[in-house]
């Protein structure tokens, strides 16, 4: 059956950007495709991209991130028809609506796989980036975005569209709480659950949403890429080849067994084998309540493999877990409520999607009463942007949650700083 129309959902992480393509009838996805952030040797996060921005303009990464969707796209378009699905399933267009000035780099004049609509998630800043803004002014304060989006805007040159196509950006809260954010919600349907409930997206930018009695709290906190792999000396993309999982070995002379994705020979650990390393250490007490690595100053989860996390690893990733830790701690404080109240803890991000939720209260990334609410979600963002893609009431909906959404922001905040402090402790170690 012919497909009438075709779209694309996409996620752009700081680190990772997702794409689906979704068939917007049925909304089912024809195809997914994966790539570390065009735009990462310009920085691994957003406050060096801002940086870079205001020394060399936005140009240089607005054509970046363009360029690597519109091939993403061609992957997408190609690895369907690969797969046999050629232009009886994918949808037929008349040539006199073809944008006939930008035909698909993959050589594919006019193909089949023209996109009617795409819609993208994504951290304020990215958003910016990708639409052609300037994010300079988020990066001193007042932090102001020239725009929250939740609009259409026109799709950019060589893509591969229909003349009509128009892109959806997902409606930001803030400068740092984006329309990944509000993506993620949707996905999660946090506005039709009972509350209290927090939302926390652990990536490279950490965000964490409270609902309570309609409001919806939220901050963001500066986590670093420790989480996603990167600047950790052996750290790696979730892909294959990447330890995901580390445990106490019972093999004599081996301390510690691991899985990596796809049973590969390992290249790197991802971020959730550093939170099972971390965990482990802690538990055999080679690293203490104050985070330093005893005896070494690296420790080595496969030698023959040349794979180790060092004691500058272990201090990043505890950074990264104070921030958020803090952060979830600052939320419940304005919203008048404990820990004990939360009914819901939804973790969502890539890294969430693989981390296991024991390894992460027994660090404290969030507080351990949790661990019975906690529940992973995925990739919130890419499937609040499918969810978009294919509906008109789903982009309402996005709207209504930003208009109940009060951003609080740490910077300002004493009480922030000091919980950082607090958090920045573990558990005393208890060996197993």
């Amino acid at each position: 059956m012919t497909i009438e129309a075709i779209g694309a959902a996409i996620d752009i992480g700081t680190t990772t950007v997702v794409l689906h393509l979704v068939n917007m009838e049925t909304g089912n996805k024809l195809a997914t495709v994966s790539r570390v952030n065009a735009q990462s040797p310009y920085g691994s996060d957003v406050t060096a991209r801002i940086r870079y921005c205001k020394q060399n303009g936005h140009g240089t990464l607005t054509k970046l991130i363009r360029e690597q969707i519109a091939s993403m796209i061609d992957e997408a378009c190609e690895s369907v028809l690969k797969q046999g699905r050629d232009s009886s399933v994918l949808p037929s267009h008349d040539k006199s609506t073809t944008n006939k000035t930008d035909s698909p780099s993959n050589g594919l004049e006019l193909s089949p796989c023209l996109l009617n609509y795409i819609t993208i998630a994504a951290n304020t800043i990215m958003q910016h980036l990708a639409a052609g803004y300037s994010p300079v002014d988020m990066g001193v304060a007042p932090f102001t975005p020239n725009s929250l989006f939740g609009e259409e805007l026109p799709a950019w040159e060589k893509l591969n569209v229909t003349i009509n196509t128009k892109i959806y950006y997902t409606p930001a809260i803030s400068a740092y709480v984006g329309g990944d954010v509000t993506a993620g919600l949707l996905a999660a349907d946090f506005d039709g659950i009972s509350d209290p409930a927090i939302f926390l997206d652990i990536g490279t930018n950490g965000e964490i949403v409270l609902k309570h009695k309609g409001t919806y709290y939220c901050c963001a906190t500066a986590a670093g890429p420790a989480f996603e792999g990167a600047e950790i000396e052996m750290g790696f993309a979730v892909e294959n080849g990447a330890i995901d999982h580390v445990w106490v070995s019972s093999e004599d002379g081996a301390p510690l067994s691991y899985s990596t994705i796809g049973n590969e020979t390992p290249k790197g650990i991802c971020g959730s084998g550093l939170l099972d390393t971390l965990t482990v250490l802690l538990d055999i007490g080679e690293v203490d309540e104050t985070g330093r690595l005893l005896r070494k100053d690296r420790f080595w989860i496969d030698e023959k493999h040349g794979i180790y996390i060092t004691a500058e690893d272990i201090r990043k990733l505890q950074l990264a877990k104070a921030a958020i830790a803090a952060g979830i701690q600052v939320l419940l404080h304005f919203a008048g409520i404990d820990e004990n109240d939360i009914k819901l803890l939804a973790v969502a991000g890539g890294f969430g999607s693989y981390m296991d939720l024991q390894s992460a209260a027994r660090i404290g990334l969030f507080p351990k009463s949790l661990l019975p609410v906690a529940k992973s979600y995925g990739n919130t963002a890419g499937e609040g942007a499918a969810l978009a893609l294919t509906s008109e009431e789903a982009r309402t909906r996005l709207k209504s949650i930003r208009k109940q959404c009060e951003y609080i922001e740490l910077s300002s905040i004493a009480f922030f700083n000091d919980k950082f402090v607090d958090e920045m402790s573990f558990e005393e170690p208890s060996p197993l």
